[in-house]
């Protein structure tokens, strides 16, 4: 295990985030296209600050902080270079997992990865569509198994060591492989996705044909519906990194409104802040309050309440920056690109549902 000189237990992760947002935001113009994209030093820098440690248990390694701070640390990272913070928050997932398995390759993993000395990436999102499963698993007759089919969604390929890989077997259990991140027979990854925002993440599909699982690679086992259920419990809040994009264009709009003299974008400024931080509270007031399940819809709706706001915050910065907003070099219309983004990251009916609504008010 590394030694980093962020990484303490007492360390504030918030101040952590906020030292390095200078840095982020002077290269998130580079990681937001594939030409230069995000960089595994980045990565491996904010690793050694113990920003992929924020949560995870001291015992394996990590800061130990609640739930609270890492949200605060993903609205600092978001909001200066969503493209690197996008590849480093894949490193949750099976962070998470493994911390809550003793399955083989989790009890291998788990410390690497509560340290940053081993970064994770994901291809699980197939694991919310409806229907047939997407990668099916099929047991060897060894202790391991084959996966068959295509996960469309893998972020930070070559970018990330590890990938945690889910099939469905015929009993509908989800079969977690954690894997190097690298093509091996039976599993092969397309051609990063040409995107119209994070184009520099280096998303993929991976294509599984029949590729061997070995019982030793298997992180967790988990009952599919209970998975839907847990995932379902996560999709209805606000996403941190949404909150962090909106306090960014919040920001940028007051700091137009000042250097161009321009009051209405000062009058923007406060409207949205007023509208923004009750929001902003009361998700969060939600989101870890030990009733939760009372208030799903309430959930969903500021969800979409937050994203519509955060769209329209973005387009009005446009407006108040002008015609250099539209040079490719512009935070404004990265910006407003990213919005976007937070409407479809983790969409589901329900959360699309809500989004539509917020849109449809008056």
């Amino acid at each position: 295990m590394g030694t980093h000189p962020g990484l303490t237990k007492d360390a504030d992760p918030v101040d952590l985030a906020r030292e390095v947002t200078e840095m982020l935001l002077a290269n998130a113009a580079d990681s937001d296209i594939p030409e230069t994209g995000v960089q595994r030093s980045m990565l491996r820098c904010l690793a050694a600050q113990g920003l992929y440690s924020v949560a995870a248990p001291v015992a394996d390694g990590g800061l130990g902080h609640g739930e609270r701070a890492l949200c605060e640390v993903e609205e600092v990272l978001a909001g200066a270079d969503a493209a690197t913070w996008f590849v480093l928050t894949q490193h949750r997932s099976p962070q998470a997992l493994t911390a809550n398995s003793s399955y083989p390759a989790a009890n291998e993993y788990r410390a690497a990865l509560a340290h940053g000395d081993e970064l994770g990436g994901i291809a699980i999102a197939h694991l919310r569509r409806p229907g047939t499963p997407a990668v099916r698993a099929v047991p060897d007759g060894s202790g391991g198994w084959r996966f068959t089919g295509r996960s469309e969604w893998c972020t930070g390929w070559g970018l990330v060591d590890l990938v945690l890989i889910a099939a469905v077997s015929d009993d509908d259990q989800v079969v977690f492989a954690l894997l190097p991140a690298h093509e091996r027979p039976g599993l092969r990854a397309s051609a990063p996705y040409a995107l119209a925002v994070m184009g520099g993440t280096r998303t993929v599909g991976l294509e599984l044909s029949d590729m061997r699982v070995r019982g030793d690679d298997v992180a967790a086992i988990v009952d599919r519906e209970e998975w839907r259920r847990r995932d379902a419990d996560t999709v209805v809040d606000t996403k941190p990194a949404t909150l962090g994009l909106l306090r960014r264009v919040i920001d940028e709009t007051v700091r137009t409104g000042h250097e161009r003299d321009r009051p209405a974008a000062l009058e923007e400024a406060q409207a949205l802040t007023a509208a923004a931080w009750p929001l902003r509270e009361r998700a969060y007031e939600l989101r870890f309050s030990p009733e939760r399940n009372r208030f799903v819809q309430e959930r969903l709706s500021l969800r979409g309440r937050i994203a519509e706001l955060t769209v329209r915050a973005a387009a009005g910065l446009v407006a108040a920056r002008g015609g250099s907003a539209m040079y490719r070099s512009s935070h404004e219309q990265r910006w407003s690109r990213e919005a976007m983004f937070h409407l479809v990251q983790a969409q589901t009916d329900d959360v699309r549902a809500a989004q539509l609504a917020a849109f449809a008010r008056p």
